[in-house]
């Protein structure tokens, strides 16, 4: 059951990660007009919402979800800590920043290397609670 659980957080993981590498590499008035239809939608329910605090909270949100995948992914390993997922999920961030830095009319933000890793570890956190309470 561990090899299987493990095959489907990695193959999880992969596409998780190549969707964020896609999302980066779209160049700024594709990202804009994608972020913008989404924020339409959103400030139905929370008018307050701005474009800035949407695109944040993607960012924090897109990185709860691979923190959670990698978590799953290396539970299943010998002598597990949250240090493993969260390199990882950090590595991630850098190499996403990057590609932004490349991309036309994007730019490369630490501040977003930062908020990135606090969504990984808040999802990595969750699952590694879920995971404890499920043992006891």
């Amino acid at each position: 059951m561990k090899k299987r659980s493990f095959r489907i957080y990695l193959i999880l993981t992969l596409f998780w990660t190549a969707g964020i590498f896609l999302h980066s590499a779209m160049p700024a008035a594709a990202s804009n007009a994608e972020s913008g239809g989404v924020l339409a939608v959103v400030q139905m329910i929370l008018p307050w919402i701005t474009h800035g605090v949407l695109r944040k909270a993607a960012h924090f949100l897109e990185f709860a979800v691979l923190g959670i995948l990698l978590t799953g992914t290396f539970h299943s390993a010998r002598n597990f800590t949250l240090a493993k997922p969260m390199l990882f999920a950090v590595l991630t961030a850098m190499t996403d920043e990057t590609i932004q830095a490349f991309t036309p009319g994007r730019n490369c933000a630490l501040s977003d290397v930062w908020l990135d890793a606090a969504g990984a570890l808040t999802g990595a956190v969750l699952l590694w609670l879920i995971f404890k309470l499920r043992k006891k």
